[in-house]
This record gives C-alpha cells, sequence and structure tokens, in this order.
C-alpha cells in the first residue's frame, strides 16, 4: 500500500520538473576519450572559447593607449560584433602608455592567430565602462568606493584594472592545453600562454614596484588592491586558491622563503589552471557560469560558453536527462521564458532540484513514462481565463517575461507541497517517510520563494491586464479551492485579518490553516486542479491524455 501511495508523487515532480526545465540551456561539460573524439572539433571548441577574453583585452589596451579600438584598427577582425560599451583613452604617462600599446598590437595577433586556426565567432557585447570596473573594486572590497573606482583616471589605476585581465586568460590556457589533441592546436595555445602570462607578469612587476603606494583617494595600498582582487575571483572562481596577491604570508611564497609574489604559482611554482565554467563566473562576476553580467552584459560566446547561458535553450529533460522520461512523449508548447538574471537564477535551481527529485522518488519505486503534458502558452491562458472568470486580452503569457512566469510558477510548487503533506500519514514504511519529509522540505522551500518574490510585487500592476500581483494570487487560490472540492485549502498573498497568521496579520507569505500548519490534499483532489476539469475522471489543463501511475489510472 506504501509503494502504492507513493508513486502518485511521480506525478508532481513529473510537471514540476518539465515546467521548470523547457526554459534553460544546459549542458555539462564532460572530459572526452581522445580515442572516440573528434580532434578537431575538441580543439575547435577550446580554442574559440579564448576568443573572448582575447577581444576584452584587445579593446581594453587599444582604447587605454589610443582612444579607439578594433572596429579602427582591424574591423575585419570584429565580425561585426557590437563596439565595447564605455571604452575610452586612459590618462597614462609615457612609459605605461608605451607598455600598453605593445600589448594591444600583441591582442591583435593573438586574435589573428586563433582566427587562422579556427572560425571563430564576432565580438561579443563587451562593457569596459567606468561603471563596469567600479562595480568589481566595491566587490572586491566589500564597501561603495567614493569616488567610484576609475580605471582610465591615471596610470596606477589601469594598471590595477589590467591587473583584472591577462592573468584570467593565461589560467584558461594553461586548463586547456593538457585537453588538446592536435600539435598545431597546442602549438598555437604554448605561443599564447608564452605572451600571455608575460604581459601579466609586465603589469605585476610594475605593480610590485609600487606595491606601497597609496592609491588615491581611497587610502589603499597597490598591494591591497592586488589582494582584494584575487581573493574575489578565488571567490567567484568556486574552484579554491588559484590567485593570490602581490604580497603573501611567507608559508605561501616560492618554496616558502619569501613574502614577495611578483609571479605567482602554486607550491611548485607553477601556474594555476582554470577551465572555462571558472573563467565565465570570474568575468562574469556573478559566480555562475549561466549568469552573464560584469565585462559580458549579454554573455560570452562560442559553443562552450553558450552552453551554459540559460536563457537560449528550449529543451528539458529530452536533452539533460533522457533516461527519466522512460520514453514519454515531449511535453507540448514549452518554451523558453524572458526572464531577469535573479529569476533565471532562482528558477534554473529549482529545475536542477526537480530532476534531483525524479531521480530520487526512481531510486525508491520503478516508476513510469513521462505522461503527456501541456505546457503551452493556450493552457496557462484558460487557467488564468477560468480563474478570473474572463477571457484575458492579449491572452495571458507565462513566458513574456518575469512577472507572468512567477504568476505561472505560483500555480505549480504548492500542489505538490499539499500532496507530500496528505501522503505522508499514510505511508508505512520509514523509508518511505524519509522520502517524501526530503521532498516536502524542498518542494515547500520552493513555494516559499515564489510567494515572496511574488509578495515583494504585490501591489504591481500585471500589464495589460490592470490586475495586482496580488490579485493574481488570490484568483488563481481561489479557482484551486474551487476544483479541488474539499474546503480551503489554498490562499493568496493576502487575506482577511482574521485568516492571517493568529488572525493578527494581513500579509500571507506563507499559505497555512488555523494553527500556520501546510494544507494536506489527496490524490483526487490534487488531479481534480491539475486537469482543470474539478473531476479526477476527465483529463485536461496540464494533462491533455491524463496523469499516469496506478492511483490516476483507477480514475480513468
Amino acid at each position: 500500500m506504501a509503494i502504492t501511495k507513493e508513486r502518485r508523487s511521480l506525478l508532481v515532480s513529473m510537471v514540476i520538473v518539465v515546467f521548470f526545465f523547457n526554459f534553460h540551456h544546459l549542458q555539462v561539460m564532460s572530459c572526452p576519450d581522445p580515442a572516440t573524439t573528434n580532434c578537431t572539433d575538441q580543439d575547435r571548441k577550446l580554442l574559440e572559447f579564448p576568443l573572448n577574453l582575447e577581444y576584452l583585452e584587445a579593446e581594453f589596451f587599444l582604447f587605454g593607449a589610443l582612444g579607439f579600438g578594433l572596429d579602427k584598427v582591424a574591423p575585419n577582425l570584429t565580425m561585426g560584433g557590437p563596439s565595447p560599451i564605455g571604452a575610452q583613452k586612459a590618462n597614462l604617462d609615457p612609459l605605461t602608455r608605451d607598455i600598453i600599446l605593445q600589448f594591444a598590437w600583441q591582442e591583435v595577433g593573438h586574435l589573428r592567430a586563433i582566427k587562422k586556426t579556427v572560425k571563430g565567432f564576432a565580438r561579443p557585447q563587451l562593457d569596459l565602462s567606468k561603471k563596469a570596473f567600479a562595480k568589481v573594486m566595491d566587490k572586491a572590497f566589500g564597501v561603495k568606493f567614493v569616488p567610484p573606482f576609475n580605471p582610465y583616471a591615471n596610470s596606477y589605476n589601469y594598471l590595477i584594472a589590467s591587473y583584472l585581465v591577462p592573468y584570467v586568460g593565461l589560467t584558461g590556457y594553461v586548463g586547456a592545453n593538457p585537453k588538446l589533441q592536435c600539435p598545431a592546436s597546442r602549438k598555437l595555445v604554448a605561443g599564447l600562454l608564452g605572451v600571455e602570462s608575460g604581459q601579466d607578469a609586465v603589469i605585476r612587476g610594475m605593480l610590485y614596484a609600487r606595491a606601497a603606494h597609496i592609491v588615491y583617494p581611497y587610502g589603499v595600498t597597490v598591494a591591497a588592491f592586488t589582494d582584494k582582487i584575487s581573493d574575489l575571483r578565488n571567490k567567484l572562481g568556486k574552484a579554491g586558491v588559484k590567485d593570490e596577491g602581490l604580497v603573501v604570508p611567507k608559508f605561501m611564497g616560492a618554496e616558502g622563503q619569501v613574502i614577495g609574489n611578483v609571479l605567482v604559482g602554486n607550491e611548485f611554482s607553477l601556474s594555476f589552471d582554470r577551465t572555462p565554467e571558472e573563467i565565465l563566473r570570474i568575468v562574469y562576476g556573478s559566480g555562475n557560469e549561466s549568469v552573464p553580467g560584469g565585462f559580458y552584459p549579454k554573455g560570452a560566446d562560442g559553443e562552450i560558453a553558450k552552453s551554459y547561458l540559460v536563457t537560449v535553450g528550449r529543451f528539458g529533460l529530452d536533452r539533460v536527462a533522457p533516461n527519466l522520461t522512460m520514453g514519454g512523449p515531449s511535453p507540448l508548447g514549452a518554451q523558453k521564458a524572458k526572464l531577469d538574471r535573479l529569476t533565471t537564477d532562482v528558477i534554473l535551481q529549482f529545475a536542477w532540484q526537480e530532476v534531483g527529485h525524479l531521480r530520487a522518488i526512481k531510486k525508491r519505486v520503478k516508476g513510469f513514462a513521462r505522461p503527456q503534458l501541456d505546457l503551452s502558452k493556450e493552457a496557462f491562458a484558460k487557467v488564468m481565463d477560468k480563474a478570473f472568470g474572463k477571457k484575458f486580452v492579449p491572452p495571458f503569457n507565462p513566458y513574456a517575461n518575469s512577472y507572468n512566469y512567477l504568476i505561472a510558477s505560483y500555480l505549480v510548487p504548492y500542489v505538490g507541497l499539499t500532496g507530500y503533506v496528505g501522503a505522508n500519514p499514510k505511508l508505512q514504511c520509514p523509508a518511505s517517510r524519509k522520502l517524501v519529509a526530503g521532498l516536502l522540505g524542498v518542494e515547500s522551500g520552493q513555494d516559499a520563494v515564489i510567494r515572496t518574490m511574488l509578495y515583494a510585487r504585490a501591489s504591481r500592476i500585471v500589464h495589460p491586464y490592470n490586475v495586482t500581483v496580488a490579485a493574481f494570487t488570490n484568483k488563481i487560490s481561489e479557482l484551486r479551492n474551487k476544483l479541488g472540492k474539499a474546503g480551503l485549502k489554498d490562499e493568496g498573498l493576502l487575506v482577511p485579518i482574521a485568516k492571517g497568521a493568529e488572525g493578527k496579520v494581513l500579509g500571507n507569505v506563507l499559505a497555512g490553516d488555523e494553527s500556520s500548519l501546510a494544507f494536506d490534499r489527496t490524490p483526487e483532489e490534487i488531479l481534480r486542479i491539475v486537469y482543470g476539469s474539478g473531476n479526477e475522471r476527465v483529463p485536461g489543463g496540464f494533462y491533455p491524455k491524463g496523469a499516469n501511475g496506478e492511483i490516476a489510472k483507477s480514475y480513468y
């Protein structure tokens, strides 16, 4: 009996995982087997990726020294990509300008060399504005500098800003080299690495000579700037210590003998390595290879970088975990949503959590194939029309923006939450109860996050319907109560004070009964709701052909 009751949780996790997952482009990099991998294709991806950094370095150094960039000196290399945002000529002393100009032309050569080997891609959108660098420095120090840090103001500032650039590329080349199959590719990377490491060494050498200099008007030494920048890159990279400033504790210096650290290296004084994922986390400034920002507001380019851009995909389980579908049909009408960064980040976490839920349940019970799901705009529009008792014009589109998507998401985890609450007392096995408690903990958390994000926007008018976010949640909850046919088990974000926690508050960021305990639902109630028919025997809604499993099929 316990196993049978448990199977119904598959239905809930199935709809949640596919709903959340169809809006993200996700791939996991693996280490290919050299014996079975196409050398050219493998190397192509690894050689294309650093073009992102070479573009950045070329533009930053060209503008810093000359006041203009690739659009003027080598427009063919841009392949029509957009001009960088905010780049400008720096106020440099003659020596610094001389060296930076050399670096600039070297970077033009690097772009030519890489594109001679691989086709490459157009220059991505780069943000080299004062604001972009100021944000990095504020983040590194955990305070907002006044005035904001300006990399173009003088030679000290420019060299500190330059400390951000070649070293990241250097570690990327060190990381890529062992993965390259072709001698020609390894030769190219060795050549690039030799000059990139040299550029980093020159910058560190010039800064080291000024390590004790106080950077005006911040009252911070040059050495402290490098330490903070390196700490930030380690934090963002999420792969341990692979970055060190100009002065380190003696035990971290070369052979544990010196505190000076003009060149950074590991315990053997070898260069650190970084993966493309680590590099993206750093240059995006987000600590997440799937969340663009920083110097790449629209994300980096190339197959490796684009595989992590979570807003460009149109697939779900069929791509990321086809074994979990057990051959069930692909969902109808699911598509990518236009989400802001925070919403994207949160929904991506939910997506992977749901994959974990499917794996956990199927580890306990055999399960069944994914049922036919309807996640089309039309399916959601019908729910909203039904909730409000009128036809919205234009039809509600859950994928149109973050507000609509969060409102549509309000439909999902809470139903699963109440189902787990209802199932728990009926389970006989301790292992089953442990599984359901674990599922319930995360499902309730997902619902809480969605409700909180909506609660913060409760009074916002949803365009073009002239209805507040809170009103949407109230209408959806009322519809679910009506369809469930089991009394009040659903509440919106704002309630009469008598229904608030202990009858004291109007706000209802978390729904609960008179004791602030989560409501429960039976499988029958859940089917009535997700079918949209109010009848567990009449499929429809998100399950046009009905749900699967013994419990659901017993009502056909």
